[in-house]
């Protein structure tokens, strides 16, 4: 493929810079441990694929003592970040890495997962590569467990369009004096073209419409999809094996 790819340099701004470009990120971690299928006594194993920074593997191993957690992640980076975040659950983390479009980690997934969850990564995949990936991670589920996406979809309509570029561009300035207390982290934003509804990056993300990702679900054995949170454009999707 001739796509091109996340690069250290946009691992280090994320890091940094994460919590602000991502609109109400407090509340989708919320939302993230709500709909894993566990109470917080129960010992289970939960995969994240492309952690970031971290912030949701250590909330779920936080939220849940007895559950451990495999996070894998295609930046050196990102993964040496992760491990900082987990350092307070020793023995209960891995990390490892992996190429998202690759197929053969896929088929090294433990299985009996109680969850497999992502943020903000899956759109870098194309159109039906998305499809692929649901697919692949179904048989490694228990009956019951989950798999939740937070991820950027595409617009349906150029007014949808419009609204979601807006929002996305208010949630960054409104976060950058609230959380840095300074309009800096919103000015790179804005300058360095972070906003993909306004300034599409076509050799390396493919959002793809909520309507078309529910049927792939659908279409691979998923049942009970919701969406459960959304805002400027990024969207919770939570799809369960019976």
């Amino acid at each position: 493929m001739t796509e091109r790819s996340w690069n250290e340099s946009d691992s280090h701004i994320f890091i940094d810079q994460g919590q602000i470009f991502t609109p109400r990120r407090d509340e989708l971690r919320s939302a993230f441990l709500d709909l894993i299928p566990a109470e917080r006594d129960d010992s289970f194993q939960v995969v994240e694929l492309a952690p970031g920074a971290g912030w949701l593997s250590a909330a779920i191993l936080e939220q849940f003592p007895n559950s451990s957690l495999l996070a894998l992640d295609g930046s050196e980076e990102m993964l040496t970040e992760t491990a900082r975040a987990l350092t307070p659950y020793p023995g209960r983390w891995q990390t490892r890495p992996f190429q998202l479009l690759d197929r053969d980690w896929r088929t090294q997934l433990p299985t009996g997962l109680r969850a497999i969850v992502s943020s903000l990564a899956i759109h870098h995949l194309p159109g039906t590569a998305k499809r692929d990936l649901f697919a692949d991670l179904h048989s490694h589920l228990a009956p019951g467990g989950a798999l939740l996406i937070a991820d950027l979809v595409e617009p349906a309509s150029p007014f949808a369009l419009r609204h979601m570029a807006r929002a996305w561009d208010d949630d960054v300035e409104r976060q950058s004096t609230e959380l840095a207390d300074s309009p800096a982290a919103w000015e790179f934003f804005r300058d360095d073209h972070w906003n993909i509804y306004t300034w599409p990056d076509l050799e390396m993300d493919f959002p793809s419409p909520l309507v078309d990702q529910i049927d792939w679900l659908r279409q691979t054995g998923y049942t009970r999809i919701d969406i459960p949170w959304a805002c400027a454009g990024h969207t919770l999707i939570a799809a369960y094996r019976d």
